[in-house]
This record gives structure tokens, sequence and C-alpha cells, in this order.
């Protein structure tokens, strides 16, 4: 989908709306505060304003992250300008409404907006893919556990590991062989490992670089830009890149605390990326301060979620070419 589809969704059209509803509330009613002594007047104001929006808009990795960020600041100005004039009485079809009814009307339009219109993922090209909960448990098991995991999950392989022998029987109602028994056996397993492998199409034994994100978290809404132009930019034959938003599968809580990613509401862990290859982590975003005797994450430090971060963490640039300064 292109920039200006994705720039005219809803969600971005209705917050820029209503971001402008102030001011052009204030230009249609002063109209005086066009002329130059005006402006000049409200310079103090307006530079300080002007330099803000200039370092959002340097850091905004994504044209619709720049859009939601000065909408935002925009709405939060537009709230206190409608506050600070809340005294002076409203003219409606001839009628003096109080002042605070447009405060009222702001904020209600912010929360219709908010819960009606939420901000789409990414709609941009990328080569991401999508994983489900049992697919992330294939990449990143460690391939000389997964047999043992494979054993202890499904009732035909369980069934061979258990200490009491099953003895099967021919057509004849005689027990089959014990070798004819085993090959059998053997068979079963090599048929569920090839399509456990075919179902998935996925190959652990190359470098994943996979996004643990979650809807709700605006951090995670922005990233995905970014995400998507290193996809475009370094997927190769062996590096591939994915992600699973962890809130929208039912494993999602135990997903975050196997890979101990905080999700509370104020978590400066999402979104995590995290480097495989055949099944094992090799570097993470952010990185960890340390870890405890338990296990427990000590701290993490945070980062721009910028792409010459990604690019950097993961070398990128020469991942998959066998001149990595990391191995699995």
């Amino acid at each position: 989908m292109s920039l200006a589809k994705r720039l005219l969704h809803p969600h971005y059209v209705a917050n820029v709306i209503l971001a402008a509803a102030y001011p052009a509330f204030q230009l249609i009613t002063h109209p005086e505060l066009l002329s130059t002594s005006s402006i000049a007047a409200h310079s103090r104001y307006i530079l300080p304003a002007g330099v803000v929006l200039s370092i959002k808009i340097r850091g905004s990795q994504s044209a619709e992250e720049l859009v939601s960020v000065v909408a935002l600041y925009i709405k939060v100005y537009s709230l206190y300008g409608f506050w600070t004039i809340a005294q002076d009485p409203a003219t409606l079809w001839d009628i003096s409404w109080s002042g605070w009814w447009r405060v009222i009307l702001f904020l209600f339009a912010w929360l219709v907006i908010f819960i009606a219109l939420p901000q789409p993922p990414y709609q941009g090209p990328s080569k991401i893919a999508w994983l489900n909960a049992s697919q992330l448990e294939f990449l990143t098991t460690p391939s000389q556990s997964k047999g043992k995991e494979r054993a202890g999950s499904h009732p035909e392989l369980r069934n061979r590991s258990s200490t009491a022998k099953i003895v099967e029987l021919n057509d004849d109602g005689k027990p089959l062989e014990d070798d004819e028994e085993e090959h059998e056996e053997q068979a079963r397993a090599d048929n569920y490992q090839r399509k456990d492998k075919s179902e998935s199409g996925l190959d652990p034994s190359h470098y994943w670089i996979i996004a643990f994100n979650a809807t709700w978290s605006s951090p995670c809404r922005y990233f995905e830009a970014v995400l998507a132009r290193c996809s475009l930019k370094y997927e190769q034959k062996n590096v591939h890149f994915a992600k699973i938003d962890m809130d929208l599968v039912p494993e999602g809580d135990q997903i975050a605390e196997r890979f101990k990613i905080n999700l509370s509401a104020t978590t400066l862990d999402l979104p995590t990326l995290i480097l495989f290859k055949d099944g094992k982590a090799l570097k993470q975003l952010p990185l960890k301060l340390g870890t405890k005797v338990g296990g427990e994450v000590l701290g993490k430090v945070g980062w721009d979620r910028s792409e010459s971060s990604v690019v950097s963490a993961f070398e990128l640039d020469m991942l998959g070419s066998g001149k990595e300064s990391f191995a699995a």
C-alpha cells in the first residue's frame, strides 16, 4: 500500500482534523492573529514549539509515527487552549453556551477517535513472517531438545519412550517382530518430524530476527515500519525476519515469561528483538544489564528503536555471510 493511502486511513485523518480544531477556531474567531504584530508577540511560544517539533521530526522512524506524534502534541496544545478560554461563552445556533462545553466536546471527540479508530498496523511493503506460538517454539528450541519435547508432547512418540512395552499385532492377530515394530515406530516418528517442518515452512538453522510485540504498545506500532525496511534490505536465503504479537496468542504470558519480557503498561521492553539460530538466542535488543542467580533480569539498556541500531546490533551488513562476530 502506498504512503498516501496509508496516511489517508481514518485514524490519521480524524486525529489531524481534531488537532486542527483549536487553531482553526482561533483563526476563525480572531483573524487578527495572522497579523505580523501578533505573530511577533507570540514568537516566544512559537519558537520553542518549533524546536520540539523539529526534534520529534528527526527522531521519527516513519511517516505514520511523525503524523501521530505531531498530532498528539497539537491535541495537547489544543486542549490547553480550549481550557484557557473556557470562561468565554460559546455561541451556537444563536444560543450562548458555557465555554466549558468546548473542552468537554474536545475530550469526547478525542475519546471516540481513540476507541473507534485505533492506530492501524503497518501496511507498507515488508518481508516479515507472522508467527504463532507453535512456530515460535519450533524456531527458538535448540535442535538437540526438539526430539525430547516432541516425545513428551506427541502420543505416538511418547509411547516409544514409555517403560511399558506395547506389542502390536498383525492382521492375523500375531505379534509383530521386534525389528518390524521398531521400524514402524521409527517411520511414524520420522513422518511426524517431516510433517512438523513441512507445516511450518521454517528452517531453524537459518538466522531469525524475531520481534516480540504487543498491539497496544505505541512503540511497537511505530517500530513496525523500521523492521519492515530492514526486512526488505537484509532478507536473504539464510536470514529472515519474523514477529509475534504476544497479546494475540493464548500463550502470550508464557512467552513473555520465558524470554523475560515485561508486559506492564509502563514497560520499556517493547518491542524486544532477539536473533536466533538453531534455536539459540545470540543477541537481543534492548540489551540486558545482567541476570540474577535465578535468571531474573536486573535491567535492560534503553535504545532508540532506529534502523541504524538494529543494523549495528545484529550486524545485518554481514549477517549470514560467515563473517559475524558471534556464532550459534
